[in-house]
């Protein structure tokens, strides 16, 4: 399936409008917004997935809402519509320059340098602390000091639940066990920017790639 680039902009237009504006008051007067020819041809060709959320667009009855969400499967994935699909072009732990694919893209941009080729910028915001030293281990391939660090912290932090990791001698074990999960922390994060390329087949390849981790503002 394919969409012209036209109709994908009247189809978030048309999408964007009738949501906003389907219901739109003031005044004690009701305002209802119909797409014009155009966005509904865009619509018609953009079967959208079915998510959490009905919307109002739908035009779902309360008893035909019980029953299309009476019951819903979250899948651990990226789901799009039919006739759509989506190429990993790196992930956690992935090499990036002389570091590695950081952690929560929470911003993503394509800065394009020529035809079907350009940068790709990725910011890695911060790292979910539970998540990330669960499986730290099996993505990056080595270990960290975790278990002394909670062990530690469970026996001497006096019920407070922390440890004052500066107040620590340097040659105190545990602040060299410290210092190297935040090592390891402040890597997953920053900035990265991979150049990439769509070849003949319509995958994108990663060319050469760089990465601003923040160590390298925050020396631990």
């Amino acid at each position: 399936m394919s969409i012209k680039r036209r109709d994908f902009l009247l189809l978030m237009g048309a999408s964007a409008g009738a949501v906003a504006l389907n219901s739109l008051s003031g005044c004690d007067q009701k305002v209802t917004v119909q797409p014009n020819g155009s966005q509904a041809k865009a619509l018609s060709v953009f079967k959208p997935i079915k998510g959490p959320i009905p919307l109002q667009t739908a035009g779902f009855n309360p008893e035909q809402q019980q029953e299309a969400y009476r019951n819903y499967e979250v899948v651990d994935d990226l789901v799009l519509p039919d006739g759509f699909e989506y190429q990993v072009i790196a992930a956690w732990g992935d090499k990036v320059g002389d570091s590695r694919f950081g952690y929560n893209n929470d911003y993503l941009s394509f800065v394009p340098t020529g035809e079907n080729e350009g940068y790709l910028s990725v910011n890695f915001e911060y790292i979910s602390a539970i998540p990330w030293m669960q499986t730290y281990a099996k993505v990056i391939g080595k270990s960290l000091p975790f278990d002394q660090v909670i062990a530690k912290l469970s026996a001497d932090s006096q019920g407070k639940g922390e440890i004052n990791a500066y107040g620590l001698s340097e040659d105190e074990p545990l602040k060299a066990n410290i210092r190297q999960i935040c090592s390891e922390a402040l890597l997953d994060q920053g900035l990265g920017i991979i150049s990439i390329r769509k070849n003949g087949d319509g995958n994108g390849n990663a060319l050469t790639a760089m990465q601003i981790d923040a160590s390298a503002e925050f020396p631990v």
